[in-house]
């Protein structure tokens, strides 16, 4: 007879515990690595793109298994219907500031000699198509998700009405 590794439940609960509190601090530190070495260390991309790589790549995974197994990707609370919308800002902010230091540091001279309105206008325009593309893509994910939820839940309910 094989030796069986019997685990206590509350070892496995602190394990995943402890596994979840590290993705989050992972899913933090790549981004923030991958700005400082982009902004402030003026490093070219081949640099962090381990690091950029590694964040998408986990990401998309995290994305991907919730969806597969019909777990909502928003969460369950009475908010989670607007993260879509607030998430798209907050990407249209970050995008447009990053975009607005990126082009400013770029074309500063230009800025000065044809006034700072073109320079809104190219911001005012990024943060709109940024926002909109991210609630587009934040919005089907949200629908994909939902359908499948729903047939997982038709499953259930056509093995219930069986026994």
């Amino acid at each position: 007879m094989k030796k069986q590794n019997m685990q206590d439940e509350r070892i496995i609960t602190q394990r995943l515990k402890i596994t979840s509190e590290a993705y989050g601090i992972l899913m933090i530190v790549l981004p923030v690595s991958i700005l400082v070495q982009q902004f402030l260390l003026n490093a070219p991309f081949e640099q962090y793109a381990g690091e950029f790589i590694c964040f998408l790549g986990i990401s998309f995974y995290t994305i991907i298994r919730y969806m597969m197994l019909g777990l909502n990707i928003y969460g369950e609370t009475k908010r989670a219907k607007s993260i879509p919308l607030v998430n798209s800002i907050v990407t249209g902010v970050v995008v447009t500031a990053i975009n607005g230091i990126l082009n400013y540091s770029k074309y500063a001279e230009k800025y000065k000699v044809d006034g700072m309105g073109y320079f809104i206008a190219v911001l005012a325009v990024t943060f709109i198509s940024a926002s909109i593309g991210c609630y587009i893509i934040l919005s089907c994910l949200g629908y994909l998700n939902n359908k499948k939820q729903a047939k997982i839940q038709e499953r259930l309910d056509e093995d219930e009405l069986d026994y």
